[in-house]
């Protein structure tokens, strides 16, 4: 076995301590980087519940309310036999997910079908129930027609078993815009 020289040794342990050690160095960088998007997603989080003042609100079987932050009113759509009134889409957010209300006041053959969807933490739910009875939403003009407010039962849209209670007082913009 050869021997090496210690002053060799020494040198190879001091290069080697001293590599570990700039790797060392250089670990602390990567967490600091991965430090800055959560304050970037905590700085435009508040930016955004800050800027965003409710429209509206909804209610979810009296217990949960969730605040609607954008409002649009939708040309209405000619269609045969079917006069829409009213087509109002709410958005807003709810922990970091989409929220979305979609209100109708329509005459369908001169019968009137109003009915509103709800999209949010609870699922897909619909006024109107999937076996076709039509819906039984009770959706009225707020003063001056500048809100509309409603209630219902909505059924779950994909199996029509679940069911939750919804109520929402909105307002209405004045001006309408293409929503197709």
């Amino acid at each position: 076995m050869k021997k090496i020289p210690i002053g060799l040794s020494a040198l190879a342990a001091a290069a080697l301590l001293l590599t570990g050690c700039s790797s060392d160095s250089d670990a602390p960088n990567p967490p600091e980087t991965d430090q800055e998007p959560p304050i970037s997603t905590e700085e435009s989080t508040s930016e955004s519940n800050g800027s965003a003042a409710a429209l509206g609100a909804v209610r979810i079987n009296e217990v949960v309310t969730y605040s609607i932050t954008e409002l649009r009113r939708c040309e209405p759509v000619d269609q045969d036999m079917i006069e829409t009134e009213l087509e109002l889409q709410g958005l807003g957010e709810h922990e970091g997910e989409r929220i979305q209300i979609d209100v109708y006041l329509e005459t369908i053959a001169g019968a009137p079908h109003n009915h509103f969807s709800w999209t949010g933490p609870e699922g897909v739910f619909s006024s109107d129930p999937l076996d076709g009875t039509g819906s039984d939403a009770r959706i009225t003009w707020g003063a001056e027609d500048a809100s509309v407010l409603g209630s219902d039962t909505l059924f779950d849209s994909m199996t029509g078993e679940d069911q939750i209670m919804v109520d929402f007082d909105l307002q209405v913009p004045a001006e309408t815009i293409a929503c197709r």
